[in-house]
């Protein structure tokens, strides 16, 4: 359940412990792990796994704090990933089951019988961790303060937004409003854990060695290490 920024800070800052801040993108990479086609590094499953562990430590060792928009995009697009992954790991077995009667003619099969991955529930357990990461995260609410930094962004075309692009960007306008001003707050109250925002987005945010103007200076205000995707967030923290 969404909380007020407040309270989340007052919470970290309660349990100190380094801060992970992903985008949507970065939670469905764990799904896409199994869809060879969205090309997304399999070092992804270990570091969701590791910080799944950390969450579940009493007290917990990570944070995972969500911006409202990330949690609402997670539930609208979950399961389709879900099925996606499912539908990949059954035509990767048609393959493999296909060149194993080839090889069979041929009298070259192996003796052991080929693994059928749909039965290992890949898909399923890809799923499961994101899930629980997601449900172990603290949400920030979305108020009106946000939506109106937010808006001057889009207006002034500012990073993640592009002049004469006024829509498109809102939900990353917005979120990236929610991570400044929670990193912002943090600092201010002299926290020094790492915080690490992680997205794959570099269309609109740039390159994490070089973020666009003006969150190149604003990460660094804020203390904010971008990331690509979550392996490179797990050598971080």
């Amino acid at each position: 359940m969404p909380e007020s920024i407040e309270r989340i800070a007052q919470g970290i800052l309660a349990l100190p412990a380094p801060v992970l801040l992903p985008d949507t993108s970065s939670l469905l990479n764990i799904l896409e792990a199994a869809t060879p086609e969205e090309r997304v590094s399999p070092n992804i499953v270990p570091a969701a796994l590791a910080f799944l562990s950390r969450l579940q430590k009493a007290p917990p060792t990570l944070h995972i704090v969500l911006a409202q928009v990330v949690e609402e995009e997670w539930l609208r697009h979950h399961e389709s990933k879900r099925e996606r992954a499912v539908t990949s790991i059954h035509r990767a077995d048609e393959r493999i089951s296909s060149l194993w009667s080839i090889a069979s003619i041929m009298n070259s099969a192996p003796a052991a019988l080929y693994i059928q991955f749909s039965g290992l529930q890949i898909a399923q357990r890809l799923h499961d961790t994101a899930e629980q990461i997601v449900k172990r995260a603290m949400v920030i609410e979305s108020n009106d303060d946000f939506h109106s930094k937010a808006g001057m962004r889009i207006y002034a075309g500012k990073a993640p937004a592009k002049p004469g692009k006024k829509v498109t960007e809102a939900n990353d306008c917005l979120l990236v409003e929610q991570y400044l001003e929670l990193c912002r707050r943090l600092r201010a109250a002299r926290f020094t854990y790492p915080c690490v925002f992680v997205t794959s987005n570099t269309h609109d945010f740039g390159e994490p060695k070089a973020p666009r103007p003006p969150l190149d200076q604003e990460f660094a205000s804020a203390k904010i290490d971008f990331v690509y995707d979550l392996a490179a967030a797990g050598a971080l923290i």
